[in-house]
């Protein structure tokens, strides 16, 4: 028959700390905390930074097709020629870090 842990130690398996905060939901000892937080913390950077490359990619797909939106089917044009234009096109506006962001 399996042994059931105390509610107040720690969930995670073969630790037998008390949990950091005792009464709460919160499950583990502290050293287990810390871990899961430097963990959560290492995975929010590279989330906030995924998040600006895709806002970026999207940003100037945005510019490009508003660049050749203008001509309204007037011309056609040639690969090259499409190449050389999106090579020297400046790209979108960035806003200041300081900027609020936008919600839809």
């Amino acid at each position: 028959m399996a042994k059931t842990k105390s509610p107040d130690l720690c969930s995670k398996d073969g630790c037998e700390n008390p949990r950091a905060q005792p009464g709460s939901t919160m499950p583990w000892c502290k050293e287990h905390r810390a871990e899961y937080l430097k963990a959560y913390e290492k995975t929010q950077e590279w989330r906030d930074e995924r998040r600006g490359i895709v806002r970026g990619i999207q940003a100037m797909r945005e510019e490009i097709a508003r660049y050749f939106r203008q001509w309204g089917g007037a011309r056609p044009f040639q690969g090259p020629e499409v190449a050389s234009i999106v090579e020297g096109l400046p790209g979108p506006a960035v806003a200041d870090e300081s900027a609020k962001p936008q919600t839809p």
